[in-house]
């Protein structure tokens, strides 16, 4: 006799479906519902976070506005500033830009310009160095068939006759702003053609070129040139001792004095009125040291050795 069932028991033959699961009673672990090769989720950005990374991205971006806005500024005076300083150059005007709430100062200087050195033929006859003697004036010609070759005489005359009598010169700088190393005043336009030792200087008065001063002096070479025997008008050549400086001018005023380009340098003056008559640089004031030349009366009358 079968056993009866109650009302709650399962039917014959019934399987129960969830016997094959882990028991979930807490004793087994719970299956992962993903794989663990999952990377973790970003959690959502903070707003403020955003919001501050913006703010500096702008700022960033103002700075450098800002920066390109100046560099062209800047470049737009440099090239101004380029431009005024290349037109004031030409006018012969120098610009000098101070630092801001300094005064700037313009200085204007007026451009000189040259002429052209055209070379001067020579003017026959030739005249026999022993005929041309050095003096305050000039050079003297022992001639009574020709003039004397004084300052303010037509540089073409005086030129002519020169390179006549001593040959072509040795050197001609052409026309040029003086700097006063030939006792032209510094600005004024000059010429120096020298024939061995001697330089004949010429000027520009009134657009007139003419002869206004030499030196002879040994230093500045070609000895052999017959220019190197000229002698003054009482027989002193450069070359002589300062003994026979002494003694050809003993009824003169033979003194020494310091020049900041030749040192040592002697002064001939008249011993009536004390007007310089000629001077020149020397090695010493020792009877044997030599006279090295013989000059002429600077031009320039703001020169310490000027002509009376």
């Amino acid at each position: 006799m079968s056993d009866s069932q109650g009302p709650h028991d399962n039917p014959p033959g019934w399987t129960d479906p969830y016997a094959d699961l882990s028991d979930l009673s807490g004793d087994e672990p719970l299956p992962q519902l993903e794989s663990p090769s999952t990377p973790p989720a970003t959690p959502p950005g903070s707003p403020l976070l955003t919001g501050l990374i913006i703010g500096l991205l702008l700022v960033a971006l103002s700075v450098a506005v800002f920066q390109l806005l100046r560099d062209d500024d800047e470049t737009g005076d440099a090239a101004d500033t380029s431009t005024s300083t290349t037109a004031a150059a030409e006018d012969g005007a120098s610009t000098t830009t101070a630092p801001e709430g300094e005064t700037s100062t313009t200085t204007t200087t007026s451009a000189v310009a040259t002429p052209p050195s055209e070379p001067y033929p020579p003017l026959e006859p030739a005249i026999p160095v022993e005929k041309l003697k050095l003096i305050t004036e000039g050079i003297r010609i022992n001639s009574n068939d020709l003039k004397d070759i004084v300052w303010g005489t037509p540089a073409a005359e005086a030129i002519g006759r020169f390179t006549e009598s001593f040959g072509e010169p040795s050197e001609d700088t052409g026309w040029q702003v003086s700097t006063g190393q030939w006792g032209i005043c510094a600005g004024d336009l000059e010429r120096i053609i020298r024939y061995g030792p001697f330089a004949a200087i010429l000027t520009l008065p009134n657009n007139e070129d003419v002869f206004t001063g030499y030196r002879q002096d040994v230093a500045f070479g070609g000895l052999d040139s017959p220019a190197t025997d000229l002698e003054t008008l009482s027989g002193l050549k450069a070359g002589d001792s300062v003994g026979t400086l002494l003694e050809t001018y003993a009824s003169q005023e033979v003194t020494f004095a310091a020049d900041p380009q030749l040192e040592t340098v002697f002064e001939l003056r008249s011993s009536n009125s004390s007007d310089l008559l000629l001077w020149g640089p020397v090695q010493g004031e020792a009877e044997e040291d030599l006279v090295l030349g013989i000059y002429a009366p600077d031009e320039c009358p703001t020169s310490a050795h000027a002509r009376p």
